[in-house]
């Protein structure tokens, strides 16, 4: 099975790993033929009704993603949010998440406790001195080199501007990450293809990644061409659910009957495709029961 690490260092194209807080998503993406999954912070809070501030913890984190790691064969790359308050509990998450079947661990240089860029909560950059602490902490105690270590900075999506970006993007990858996220809200692309630019030309060799949520108009093919290796689609899977919820609920209501929402749903001959009853039919005629 490929690793996130492996996707990362892949010159011939660039990745995509889409979120999927569940193994059920997590098989889906899977079909539709993504690289890989990312367990988000954010999904995972919204599908148990919580605002993404650091509430779940590393257990939640962990039945979360053994359950997804169970039931697929793409390699798994967890947002750890700002990877805790100290490196004693980055070096935690790294060991916990690892068990538990994902191969990478992306974190951020927000301080603790986290306030989610897309709040629009301000805050101030972690120093870059603890976050590097945090990054050589992760990769001196990973129980294996593949897992990947993806630093991510919020320096231009807190408004510090492009040089603090750059000069931590320096740090960050000089401290030894195996990836380097850079994060964005601007409405269009610009921004990033900026850093980009400048991140290339200052000679920065580490894999560089990104989350295209608010400039969602860029192809994948453009991103390549800027010397991007990795997309994170974010955040897509529970606003579709909820979308598609509200459609469903709304028709029953307005009709009055189940078949209202008929159109809305699909067959359950889906979900015993994507639940893989047929496997469960061979073990009992295998075994008897």
């Amino acid at each position: 099975m490929k690793t996130i690490k492996n996707l990362l260092n892949d010159k011939s194209k660039i990745s995509s790993v889409v979120g999927a807080s569940n193994a059920l998503i997590a098989e889906m993406v899977e079909r539709a033929g993504f690289d890989g999954i990312w367990v988000s912070s954010f999904e995972l809070h919204a599908w148990n009704l919580l605002p993404d501030a650091n509430i779940l913890n590393t257990a939640d984190y962990f039945d979360a993603i053994s359950k997804i790691s169970d039931r697929t064969n793409l390699p798994i790359l967890v947002d750890a949010d700002e990877g805790g308050p100290s490196s004693i509990n980055t070096i935690r998450m790294v060991r916990e998440y690892e068990k538990a079947g994902a191969s990478s661990m992306c974190f951020e240089d927000n301080p603790s406790p986290k306030r989610c860029s897309f709040y629009g909560m301000k805050a101030q950059l972690e120093s870059p001195e603890i976050m590097c602490g945090k990054i050589k902490a992760a990769l001196d105690k990973r129980l294996n080199n593949d897992f990947a270590i993806i630093a991510r900075s919020e320096a231009l999506i807190q408004k510090h501007g492009m040089d603090v970006a750059i000069e931590r993007a320096h740090m960050y990858t000089e401290a030894g990450c195996d990836g380097f996220l850079i994060h964005s809200k601007s409405k269009q692309p610009d921004e990033i293809f900026e850093f980009a630019k400048r991140y290339h030309q200052e000679g920065i060799k580490t894999p560089l990644v990104c989350v295209p949520t608010t400039y969602n108009t860029v192809t994948l093919p453009q991103l390549e061409n800027e010397g991007f290796s990795l997309a994170i689609y974010a955040n897509y899977s529970v606003r579709a659910a909820v979308k598609a919820l509200q459609i469903m609920f709304s028709n029953i209501k307005s009709g009055g009957s189940l078949s209202s929402g008929n159109e809305s749903v699909v067959e359950m001959d889906t979900i015993f495709d994507l639940i893989r009853v047929d496997k469960l039919k061979e073990s009992q005629e295998k075994y008897g029961s």
